[in-house]
């Protein structure tokens, strides 16, 4: 595998793979954030925009297979509650915030956002900020952020439909996909929708997988996931400067969890992982140098039910840790963006204020309390809270060529309140409303970037931020079925990064270059009390840093290949603990291939390094694994301008391969789509 990567290295540095840029005019600029931080020109700061034409290129139907495009970022498994979880340059979905057109997406009881469960039909582009992320945006991005960019109408009619399905090597039948997205222009009027339905009935592992006396093998036990998604959208554009847009986004997901193919396992299914937003973005323009007021106000619901079984039939539920666990979230909030272009187009300065306050209610249907059997609902328990965010970010052009930007915000978290449900003596007769104590916390965040464009074709840039992040509300009070003791005091995680980076396009090639490293201070881990308990602490410390890499080339207008590396080393000063789930090295390589009119072939092929990873068994101990090469080969044909059908493979080489201990990945796959345009 070293040998492998170091090959690839070399090549990458000659030949590797730039994401194509969306076609503007399909893209929801309103939902755009200030990822690429220049007021002018096209300096990305090291970030990269995955579109619809890349999701599409590379049949990526779900959020976390279509970010896994991007050069340093990288996706791990949380086998035991089957999510999806990302990585950009060694930071988790707890610090790298994700946004629906630059609204917080945010689950204030543990942020634990499944990745798997979110679709990409609806998404004209996705932004990801690596390291520097513009103040403006909102607090939390220690690590970067993730904004989904929904399309925008741009006929008078047009409608696009999709019907997919998938198949095990042997050709059995997996699941199904089918989108619609439709719309129509009215002078200043625009009014769309889209819909998407996902069902997975299970996947089949590897041939070359070792059966266990958990799993056999073949078709995977319980790999069940369904979601559905829709999505309206309604917008007045009276002016190039003005635009005003009101969303509602829905969507109802459930899974099944796949057991541990080594240890105890857990008998869980999530009936419900439902999600609806109701939002409304407005821009205003001041004046024609650029000048604006932007408003975004929003009220989210999620839905969580999580059944707890006895036994692998999922049918018992008798025992103490039988329960059906119920969230219930609200969200609501709003930022009020402002922006002043001075000086003849030299100068702007931003301005913004966030605003969130977040509801969590839990309880449970407990089936025995003690050794006492009973059916029994406990009290809502209610924890409320708010987050406010003051951001100041000017934009300052020496030369035309040259952007210098410094940025500063004040993050503010107010705990209102905290409650839970306590059995006394195991009995629920003597249970009562107990009240965590309340703590608020604050940070300072600075950052200065520069990036100048040198030529037409090319740029550098350089950046240095402060960026912190607040608890979760699991990570200062949840006692993990008994393990954890709570820690109320428990204050923000710092990181502090620096990056530089080239871009350079000669001839008919595209280079990218990026270079980082960020430090991580009171960093929250786990600290042993004795007793079989641990607390959350701010002690720990850390460092990631490496390099990232990325070319396309075009041979002609026949073919097109293309490459990322991305290399990435996270260690802890005092060696008190490992830290998992990221791999050392990650490539990606692709071809782009038009033998005749109509038709591409697109072979990839997806490597992974060794990562360490945590034991199933015991869990306190990891181990260096999760290495990979997965082969891919898609080939399409449009029929005529309105007709399009593709087919392809995934694993094609049936690479036998995990990324979470006890949980293989899928084996050979097939998949086949059509799709017609009006």
């Amino acid at each position: 595998m070293k040998k492998t990567f170091a090959a690839l290295a070399a090549c990458t540095a000659l030949v590797p793979v730039s994401l194509s840029a969306a076609e503007p005019s399909k893209v929801f600029t309103l939902g755009q954030v200030n990822a690429s931080a220049p007021a002018q020109g096209t300096t990305d700061m090291g970030g990269s925009t995955i579109t619809q034409d890349d999701i599409q290129q590379f049949n990526r139907e779900s959020l976390d297979r279509a970010i896994d495009l991007v050069p340093g970022a990288s996706v791990s498994l949380g086998g035991a509650r089957n999510e999806r979880n990302i990585w950009i340059r060694g930071f988790d979905r707890w610090r790298v915030p994700l946004y629906f057109d630059g609204i917080r997406a945010y689950m204030p009881a543990d942020n634990r956002i499944d990745f798997g469960l979110f679709t990409t039909n609806d998404i004209a582009e996705i932004q990801v900020s690596k390291g520097y992320t513009s103040m403006i945006d909102g607090p939390g991005a220690m690590g970067g952020a993730i904004n989904l960019v929904s399309r925008k109408v741009t006929r008078p009619r047009e409608a696009d439909l999709r019907l997919g399905a998938s198949f095990s090597d042997n050709g059995a039948f997996n699941g199904f996909v089918a989108d619609a997205f439709g719309g129509a222009r009215l002078e200043d009027w625009y009014v769309q929708g889209s819909v998407t339905k996902t069902t997975r009935q299970r996947y089949s592992l590897s041939d070359d997988y070792q059966a266990t006396q958990i799993e056999t093998g073949g078709f995977r036990d319980h790999s069940f996931k369904d979601n559905m998604k829709a999505n309206v959208k309604v917008g007045y554009e009276p002016s190039p400067f003005d635009e005003y847009s009101l969303n509602v986004v829905t969507q109802f997901g459930a899974k099944d969890i796949p057991f541990n193919e080594v240890s105890n396992s857990r008998y869980w299914i999530w009936p419900a992982w439902d999600k609806q937003s109701l939002y409304w973005i407005s821009k205003t323009g001041l004046d024609e140098k650029g000048s604006y007021v932007k408003v975004r106000a929003y009220v989210d619901r999620f839905f969580n039910q999580l059944n707890f079984y006895d036994d692998s039939e999922l049918l018992a539920q008798t025992t103490t840790g039988a329960a059906r666990s119920y969230y219930e979230d609200y969200a609501f909030g709003g930022t009020t963006e402002g922006a002043w272009a001075m000086w003849n187009g030299r100068n702007t300065l931003k301005a913004a204020l966030h605003y969130r306050h977040d509801i969590h209610d839990e309880w449970n249907e407990k089936y025995k309390i003690g050794t006492v059997a009973t059916n029994y609902t406990e009290p809502h328990q209610r924890t409320r809270e708010e987050t406010w965010s003051l951001a100041v970010e000017n934009t300052f052009h020496p030369i035309p060529e040259v952007d210098v930007i410094p940025g500063i915000s004040y993050d503010y978290r107010h705990l209102i309140k905290a409650d839970k449900f306590s059995y006394s003596n195991n009995n629920n007769a003597n249970g009562r409303m107990i009240a965590y104590p309340r703590n608020d916390d604050h940070a300072l965040n600075p950052q200065l970037a520069v990036a100048w464009r040198y030529d037409p074709s090319g740029s550098v840039h350089a950046s240095a931020s402060r960026r912190t992040r607040f608890p979760t509300l699991f990570e200062r009070f949840s006692n993990r079925f008994g393990t954890f003791t709570g820690n109320a005091d428990l204050k923000a995680e710092r990181s502090n990064n620096l990056e530089a980076g080239v871009t350079q396009t000669i001839g008919h090639t595209k280079l990218g270059a990026n270079v980082f490293q960020s430090w991580l201070e009171d960093a929250i881990v786990s600290v042993a009390l004795g007793g079989n308990t641990t607390q959350n602490q701010n002690i720990g410390k850390a460092i990631h840093k490496g390099f990232e890499l990325e070319l396309t080339h075009a041979f002609s207008p026949e073919l097109e290949v293309g490459a990322n590396y991305a290399n990435l080393l996270r260690t802890v000063p005092d060696k008190s603990t490992q830290l998992t789930d990221t791999p050392r090295h990650k490539a990606f390589v692709y071809a782009n291939w038009k033998p005749l009119d109509g038709l591409s072939v697109v072979p990839s092929v997806e490597i992974g390094g060794n990562r360490y990873l945590t034991r199933a068994l015991p869990t306190t101990a990891t181990f260096e694994g999760g290495e990979y090469v997965v082969a891919n080969l898609k080939a399409g044909y449009q029929f005529t301008e309105q007709v399009y059908a593709e087919a392809g493979a995934n694993n094609l080489l049936d690479s036998n391969y995990k990324i979470s201990d006890g949980y293989h990945e899928e084996g050979r796959n097939i998949f086949a789509n059509l799709r017609v345009k009006f």
